[in-house]
């Protein structure tokens, strides 16, 4: 135990920083922010998901008016897969997100504890992990916006680079299977900050292999295994995600076209800006603050004066210290108005939304450069790090305010939780469908009775007695992959009626009926998607077993 507590001491500073800074979660209730409670009803609809065993979940069953929304479809949800944890142990939503929260911020902390004690001491592992953990943008993001996915994503980023690193310096077995295993379910975190990090991630092996002796190519060899096992693992999330978003709103959204050059920032936003709790606007005044942090920005010019002495001077730089700075420039670049026609020629751009996210790689970059301040001055870092730690315990501990609602209230949510309902079926009408009256189906001509069996996410079976033939409505809004049997057969689903668009209509002939509604995974994306990943899953299980590329590199 002494050994332990020797080892792994800084860990617990670590820990006991992280309960200071969000020492308010210790209270009922849960702090009001602008997503909060629209990612607590999404918990709550993939928990409903996941006790229907709905797998992969794609359906909120309950969002929309309980018409459903395909909100799985193309939002992650490992955020909630963990959340599930302690909701599973008896905890309610509110106090499940308090604990993910509090858990991803230590574990971005730890995670840059253990590559950079590697990598050069633990006082500087300790360091690192301080000043990731005390960043202005990680309590921007959870006590002002409760962004659930970018929180754990930020948790999962020192966690992966780790992981990587291990698979660099020491292949093998367990560190292919803990970096491919990370990496897929950090594609499955954050959509938008995968697409950044992914080229930030490899970026790092490239520089990681580049500053270790031996063959580099033999180095990368299973970490770019890695990657193309990860993606085609992830690849049943990914081919809806991006195939089948043209049955949605959001292509349609031009707003959604132009919303980030409404939120580049300017130097001086990023180096402090005042704390608050409203919003994001166009220009310099937004509500929030959007700083990186003067201590972080000063950890970050002392970093980078080192490296050009060290260059004057040897004309030799380690190329992991070049990485960190270079993420560091191009993250702050990308944020400036000097960018705007880089992103207007970005792929995908319209989907980013806010470019301050690259706050989130910045704070990455800060305290990966903390480590070469520690090597060359201790004393200034060490002074440094408290005081990074008391500037953000005193500017952004406290939320701005709080409220406790029980399971029940999000269950019931009635709203879809998407800006400008983007997920919405594109043929659904919301105004007209939510004059319907409450009832999971409907005949249209009034002249039948209906027995339900059974109505869960992605089945729903019931019983008709119609006198005449007549047509059936159910209360479920239409997305492809919806199939519908009556006594076993087929039957053609009409999803375009004039008086209730986008929901689900189809025609039964007179008599005793059983109908059959399933979500099925019955699209050419989701068909590719899943074959895809499970011969990826295949190809995991073979490597493994074979340690094809996974032989250790001996140093020449």
């Amino acid at each position: 135990m002494k050994r332990w507590f020797v080892k792994y001491w800084p860990a617990l500073v670590i820990l006991g920083v992280s309960l200071i800074l969000l020492r308010s979660f210790f209270r009922p209730g849960f702090p009001e922010t602008h997503d909060g409670q629209l990612y607590l009803a999404r918990m709550a609809n993939f928990h409903l998901a996941a006790i229907d065993w709905h797998f992969p979940v794609r359906w909120a069953p309950n969002l929309n008016y309980k018409f459903g929304y395909p909100v799985f479809l193309f939002n992650y949800y490992v955020p909630y897969i963990l959340a599930l944890v302690p909701v599973v142990l008896g905890a309610d939503f509110e106090l499940s997100f308090k604990l993910l929260a509090i858990f991803s911020l230590f574990i971005g902390g730890f995670f840059w504890f253990l590559l950079v004690r590697k990598k050069f001491n633990p006082s500087a592992g300790l360091v690192a992990g301080l000043l990731y953990v005390a960043a202005p943008y990680q309590m921007l993001d959870i006590l002002v916006r409760f962004s659930v996915g970018e929180i754990v994503a930020m948790g999962a980023l020192p966690a992966l680079l780790w992981a990587f690193d291990l698979l660099i310096t020491k292949p093998g077995k367990i560190h292919f299977l803990l970096a491919t295993l990370g990496l897929a379910a950090f594609s499955l975190t954050h959509n938008i900050l995968f697409l950044f990090g992914a080229p930030v991630l490899a970026a790092f092996c490239l520089a990681d292999a580049f500053s270790l002796p031996g063959k580099k190519f033999k180095r990368l060899s299973p970490v770019i295994l890695s990657f193309l096992l990860a993606a085609g693992l992830t690849l049943f999330f990914w081919a809806p995600a991006l195939l089948e978003k043209k049955y949605t709103n959001i292509d349609q959204l031009d707003q959604m076209q132009v919303e980030y050059a409404n939120h580049i920032l300017n130097l001086k936003q990023m180096i402090y800006s005042p704390w608050g709790f409203g919003y994001s606007y166009p220009g310099p005044n937004d509500n929030m603050s959007l700083q990186l942090g003067p201590i972080h920005w000063l950890i970050v010019l002392i970093s980078f004066w080192l490296l050009v002495k060290t260059w004057s001077k040897s004309k030799k730089i380690d190329p992991l210290w070049l990485f960190f700075s270079l993420v560091f420039v191009v993250s702050v670049l990308a944020m400036l108005p000097l960018s705007l026609p880089v992103w207007r020629v970005l792929p995908l751009v319209r989907y980013v939304q806010f470019p301050w996210r690259l706050l989130a790689f910045a704070t990455l970059a800060a305290a990966g450069l903390s480590a070469w301040v520690v090597k060359s001055i201790p004393k200034v870092s060490w002074v440094l790090t408290a005081a990074a730690v008391i500037y953000v315990t005193a500017l952004a501990t406290k939320p701005g305010g709080w409220f406790n609602w029980d399971n029940y209230y999000y269950y019931e949510f009635p709203f879809n939780t998407s800006i400008m309902s983007a997920n919405t079926p594109r043929w659904f009408d919301e105004n007209k469908n939510i004059k319907l009256t409450p009832g999971h189906f409907f005949d249209l001509r009034g002249i039948s009775s209906f027995v339900e069996l059974a109505w869960d996410t992605q089945k729903h079976l019931y019983q008709i007695d119609a006198p005449d033939d007549t047509e059936v409505l159910e209360r479920t809004s239409y997305f492809p992959g919806w199939q519908v049997t009556v006594d076993g057969r087929k039957t053609e689903i009409d999803y375009q009626k004039t008086e209730y668009p986008g929901i689900i209509t189809f025609k039964v002939p007179a008599g005793k009926h059983l109908i059959e509604t399933k979500f099925t995974e019955n699209t050419p994306a989701r068909i590719l998607g899943d074959s895809v990943s499970l011969v990826s899953l295949v190809a995991l299980l073979i490597i493994l077993e074979t340690g094809w590329l996974l032989k250790p590199t001996k140093p020449k």
